[in-house]
């Protein structure tokens, strides 16, 4: 038994920094350094980044969301949502002030079932401002 209760903390120990690595892998490092295409990229050990433009929807509720081109009223096709921001994973009145803006959200997906259909859900561990493509 004395075998075991040694072992243990060591076992503790890796269980720790393994979580903790894959925590912080796919994680931002900042703004993309180049113009990048609009597109939702799920990465490794659960995470996820969309690149769009950003603005808030009335649907269900209201969510904001990551789109693959502005919204415009008069358009007569509506931009496709390209990935959901859990709410509770974004600073409401930060994220208001980038509303419309092309960024780079990323994350990790959000595990579990949603009542939206509208994309794949991203809990926010950051948001950067990204260069959209040229014409």
């Amino acid at each position: 038994m004395g075998r075991i209760q040694r072992a243990m903390p060591t076992a503790v120990t890796l269980i720790l920094l393994v979580t903790m690595g894959l925590g912080s892998t796919g994680c931002a490092a900042g703004p993309p350094a180049s113009p990048v295409k609009p597109a939702y990229t799920p990465g490794s050990a659960g995470s996820a980044s969309a690149v769009g433009y950003l603005s808030h929807s009335g649907l269900e509720g209201g969510f904001w969301a990551v789109y693959d081109a502005p919204l415009s009223p008069s358009s007569a096709v509506q931009p496709r949502i390209l990935a959901v921001l859990l709410s509770g994973s974004v600073d409401e009145p930060a994220i208001a002030a980038l509303n419309g803006r092309y960024i780079r959200a990323s994350g990790r997906i959000a595990a579990g079932a949603s009542i939206r259909m509208a994309g794949p859900e991203i809990l926010v561990d950051g948001i950067d401002i990204a260069t959209p493509p040229g014409p």
